[in-house]
């Protein structure tokens, strides 16, 4: 706060462990960092889905970019999605159209939210997918002109609660004075155990299926 961010100095934070990191247990799970990061003026968080975004972004924050900025990635390799999106100004990327629903998150969890719009294709409901590429500042007008056509919004992400974008989103949206709903699904306000990343993805309802199960318990209520 008073030695990089309140100098705006160009000091780049590489944030190993972003997310779930199963085995090294509860003291290493990244799922606060977002919470305390993004209180810090100046502050510039990015959340890469693959090891070429990776690459990408960090290049980005040390040639080109002057401020503070975090650049948060999980343990381990890839997932399924492995190119890079980044080009340094679109901070939103549309990995799926949807009529239906959206479904917005960041970093590796696009891989379980493809998985769950997948499912949700065969059972008749349309689900586009939303992935950030920076968390904060969350790029205003870029979000709200990608998700002006969902009436019905589900913000998923690998974080404790009151830790990630929720909130934020939900409140930048309301400004626009659209009739939009926003839900979401978290880790909770608890420690996270040590597991298997996929276990754990289960345990906490982010894995495709109840992904899924939640989306279309929206969609019921709503209707």
């Amino acid at each position: 706060l008073q030695d990089i961010c309140m100098l705006g100095l160009h000091v780049v934070l590489a944030v190993d462990r972003a997310g779930l990191v199963g085995e090294d247990g509860e003291t290493h799970h990244g799922v606060f960092d977002i919470g305390f990061l993004s209180q810090a003026p100046n502050m510039r968080i990015l959340c890469p889905v693959s090891l070429d975004e990776q690459r990408d972004m960090l290049r980005w924050a040390v040639q080109e970019q002057n401020g503070p900025v975090a650049i948060r990635y999980p343990r381990g390799g890839d997932r399924s999605y492995t190119q890079s999106d980044w080009d340094g100004t679109n901070m939103v990327k549309g990995h799926k159209e949807g009529t239906n629903v959206a479904v917005v998150t960041y970093g590796t969890l696009l891989e379980n939210a493809m998985d769950a719009a997948a499912l949700l294709s065969e059972q008749g409901i349309d689900a586009g997918v939303i992935r950030l590429l920076s968390v904060h500042q969350v790029p205003e007008q870029q979000l709200t002109d990608t998700l002006q056509k969902y009436e019905t919004i589900v913000i998923v992400e690998e974080a404790a609660t009151g830790s990630g974008i929720r909130e934020k989103v939900a409140w930048m949206l309301s400004r626009e004075g659209n009739n939009h709903r926003v839900f979401g699904l978290d880790l909770g306000q608890e420690y996270v155990t040590h597991g298997n990343v996929n276990a754990l993805y289960a345990h906490h309802g982010l894995d495709a299926n109840s992904i899924a199960k939640y989306v279309k318990e929206v969609l019921k209520v709503e209707n």
